[in-house]
């Protein structure tokens, strides 16, 4: 946190207590001042809402606020509440909030000095500013910070490849939800600040989005504000050296649609430390993971950037194939007789038609036995797209059309039309079906439906839901 000295500032003693340092930050109406405590001659910062020009009562509304909520708060990441009172003298006017001072710089400010942050580094701070979220998304009512971004993290004895000591600070924009709440004030830093808190709505899922925002900033070096936007989404990942699954992680972050982000603070720290040396994929370790049915044709391909997933036809007595059969081939046989109903000089013409149905019947059909034997579903994922293809003899077809590996949203096993248990790719409004039953050409057992699942989830760092 830079600072600056006030001139001729020293002698100034507030409440006959505070004797003022440094000025640490002014902006309308506030200023956050370095004082001594001369009772217990701590350090302690000061942060006055001066009445003036620039006074609003929704200012001393929020002030009031920040105050309750840190002396209800006790966090040893969190600034601690000392003193309130009314301030008159002939230099200020206005009311003074006293909270602990802590010794660090801001993210911010050490970002603009040049310091960089590793993968391992962003993430441990992560780890760090979730677990203060959990106390404050835990409180009865839940605490929302509403304005977390790089100014108000605060870094301090960085040693080796720890990042740190991390606290968060400024609760000047802090809302408690309650059951009746009419707090419709927009709040927070543009490129933080998720949809839902344009209308004045603040959940917990809130401060996800900006924490993410924050950590987007961190691994690009570009201010979310200043990154382009699909359909309100960042679009980071084309300026982002990360593991794909950390890129992942930080997309369901900064979802845009509140019900599709992380829900909270424990979910995300969870997801989070799933996703462990993911740059190291080969097999799961672990005992209890489902395993490859030992008589399963599927084949998986994976390594760190890129996954394959190759599913082969039940072959020619497929259920698919039996029920084409009985539903094509009496109607192959009925064809050739269709002219014996027509009439007159339409005939030829009924026998012309009647002869091209036949034939792209018949052509449909074989169709049909050659995927059942030889064809093949493809599903594949790298660090840019995901698509499902279908193959025979080289021709390939997608369906359905390819995403952006960033669009992928959510895992989920359910059940199909059929009632068959099938598991489901979500990626955007788009869904990427591995199926079971046999009336499919390509279908998955159930127990290779479980060894799959288990596999894109720790591939993807991803849980799975169920509908």
């Amino acid at each position: 946190m830079t600072s600056q000295e006030l001139p001729d500032s020293n002698q100034e003693i507030l409440l006959e207590r505070y004797q003022v340092q440094q000025e640490l930050g002014k902006k309308a109406g506030r200023r956050s001042l370095l004082t001594r405590d001369l009772q217990t001659l701590e350090l302690v910062v000061v942060k006055i809402l001066s009445f003036g020009n620039e006074f609003e009562w929704n200012d001393l509304k929020l002030f009031e606020r920040e105050a309750e909520t840190l002396k209800a708060l006790s966090h040893p990441a969190i600034p601690g509440y000392l003193d309130y009172f009314e301030l008159d003298s002939p230099n200020s006017r206005g009311f003074a909030l006293v909270q602990s001072y802590i010794p660090a710089q801001s993210l911010e400010a050490q970002l603009k000095a040049g310091r960089s942050f590793s993968e391992e580094e962003v993430k441990e701070l992560a780890k760090a500013i979730l677990e203060i979220l959990k106390y404050l998304h835990g409180r009865q009512p839940p605490v929302i910070h509403r304005d977390i971004k790089p100014s108000n993290i605060l870094l301090t004895n960085r040693s080796g490849n720890s990042v740190g000591e991390v606290y968060l600070v400024d609760f000047g924009s802090v809302q408690t939800i309650a059951r009746r709440s009419s707090t419709i004030i927009v709040m927070g830093t543009y490129g933080y600040v998720p949809p839902e808190q344009f209308n004045g709505r603040a959940i917990p899922a809130s401060d996800l989005y900006s924490l993410g925002a924050t950590l987007i900033y961190l691994v690009t070096g570009q201010d979310p504000a200043d990154l382009p936007q699909t359909d309100l989404r960042l679009e980071f990942e084309q300026v982002a050296n990360i593991n794909p699954t950390f890129s992942s992680w930080l997309r369901r972050m900064t979802e845009p649609i509140a019900s599709k982000r992380l829900t909270s603070a424990e979910d995300a720290l969870q997801a989070l430390n799933k996703l462990g040396n993911t740059s190291q994929i080969p097999t799961i370790q672990s005992n209890f993971s489902p395993q490859k049915p030992p008589d399963s044709k599927i084949v998986l391909t994976k390594n760190a950037n890129f996954l394959e997933i190759i599913i082969l036809p039940r072959g020619f007595l497929s259920q698919r194939t039996i029920m084409n059969l009985i539903l094509f081939i009496p109607i192959i046989l009925f064809i050739p007789v269709l002219p014996i109903f027509a009439e007159g000089n339409i005939i030829n013409l009924a026998s012309l038609a009647s002869l091209i149905l036949f034939l792209s019947l018949i052509i449909l059909l074989f169709i049909y036995i050659l995927i059942g034997v030889f064809g093949k579903k493809k599903l594949c994922i790298n660090q840019q797209k995901i698509a499902i293809i279908y193959e025979l003899f080289g021709i390939k077809r997608f369906h359905p059309s390819p995403s952006l590996r960033q669009d992928i949203l959510r895992l989920e096993r359910s059940k199909d039309t059929y009632n068959q248990p099938c598991f489901t790719i979500w990626a955007g409004i788009k869904k990427y079906d591995i199926l079971s039953g046999e009336f499919y050409f390509f279908p998955a057992t159930p127990p290779e439906l479980d060894w799959l699942a288990h596999e894109l989830s720790d591939w993807l760092g991803l849980p799975i839901t169920r509908e």
